[in-house]
């Protein structure tokens, strides 16, 4: 009987480590955990299953909430609403490209804008590229951050792959026609392929996915997180708890040992870097045919609502004073606005932010194309 327990136990670890090693097995399981209820007919198991199993509550709540797992910022988040085109709208032989990060990904802008016929999102957390523009229409882009990724920020490190020196030449001064086919891929040899499979950087956190981030362990992960706030005034590494102990933030734009903290002394040095390496972006993006090229920078939350637990660095206003770039300013705006723009349980804005956003950025867009 020992053996045979044995034996099975050994197969069932056999099974979890090959299926934590498979990143398509777990990147489905995390869409089924996290956005089955954008399509529930990509789940065909029984309510059981995807009740105890699949389903997860990390993000229904929030980013924050679902590190944390404190009850008392448990908000269920709002859905954004989304921006079609508008009936009857006239075509404009304009598209707006944006290169942004979490802050836009997954919204549906493509009639955001009155200046253009569409938006084409391209998430820099990911690879893309390179850039293939429709030479029969006039292309623009905007260059979006969150305040903290603004920091460090250098195009030569982004996953964004380029063209060459060489192909843009040929492109525009040759052609006059969308840019040919890419650069190639790295080749990756047999023994890379499996060294990145055995040495597997995900592995923990790809079981943790599998075995613990389900619904039936959310109870017992809220209890543990209570206890150590209440009695040691202690939560999760990645979150704060803001001075009003209205919202959670983003330990990374609090902490001041993190170059993305909102508090941490930004020197004019620090700031012309930055300004330095947006400008080689745009160099690069007016190059390749782009007739201008646009920045849109949102504040971190703690910026906007707890600016005051230390000295604020003030760097979103700081670069976008200096950068001869054309900004969409939101800073003063998200201050001077009384409603709650920023989800309480996440990291995002919620959908009364997006909504200003859309609303400012249509106003700098419309009245600087021609």
């Amino acid at each position: 009987m020992r053996k045979i327990t044995a034996l099975l136990i050994l197969i069932v670890s056999i099974v979890l480590l090959g299926s934590s090693m498979n990143q398509s097995f777990v990147t489905k399981i995390k869409f089924e955990k996290y956005f089955d209820h954008l399509n529930p007919q990509s789940v065909q198991e029984s309510a059981l299953f995807k009740a105890a199993f699949v389903h997860s509550d990390k993000w229904d709540y929030g980013d924050l909430y679902g590190v944390s797992f404190l009850p008392q910022y448990k908000f269920k988040l709002e859905p954004f609403k989304e921006y079609p085109y508008k009936p009857g709208r006239q075509s404009t032989n304009k598209i707006l490209y944006i290169i942004g990060d979490s802050y836009l990904a997954d919204k549906t802008l493509s009639g955001a804008f009155d200046a253009f016929d569409n938006v084409i999102f391209l998430d820099r957390r990911f690879a893309f590229g390179p850039i293939k523009l429709d030479a029969a229409k006039q292309n623009y882009l905007m260059m979006e951050f969150s305040e903290r990724n603004l920091n460090g920020y250098d195009i030569n490190k982004t996953f964004e792959i380029r063209w060459t020196t060489k192909d843009i030449k040929n492109a525009v001064n040759v052609s006059n026609k969308p840019l040919p086919g890419g650069p190639p891929l790295p080749h990756e040899s047999i023994f890379e392929r499996l060294g990145r499979i055995i040495f597997h950087k995900d592995l923990s956190r790809n079981l943790e996915l599998i075995l613990f981030d389900n619904k039936l362990a959310t109870p017992f992960k809220e209890a543990k997180a209570s206890l150590n706030y209440k009695l040691f005034d202690r939560v999760a590494n990645e979150v704060v708890v803001s001075t009003d102990k209205k919202r959670l933030l983003f330990n990374t734009t609090v902490d001041t040992s993190s170059v993305q903290s909102a508090f941490r002394p930004k020197t004019e040095h620090g700031i012309d870097s930055i300004i330095n390496n947006l400008d080689i972006a745009k160099n690069y993006y007016l190059s390749i045919g782009f007739k201008k090229v646009f920045l849109s920078v949102i504040p971190n939350p703690v910026s906007v609502y707890d600016d005051k637990r230390m000295p604020y660095n003030h760097l979103l206003e700081r670069v976008e004073q200096k950068t001869d770039l054309t900004v969409i300013p939101l800073y003063n705006i998200f201050k001077a606005d009384k409603r709650n723009l920023f989800y309480r349980s996440d990291s995002h804005w919620n959908p009364q932010g997006l909504d200003i956003w859309v609303t400012e950025a249509n106003k700098v867009l419309t009245s600087n194309v021609n």
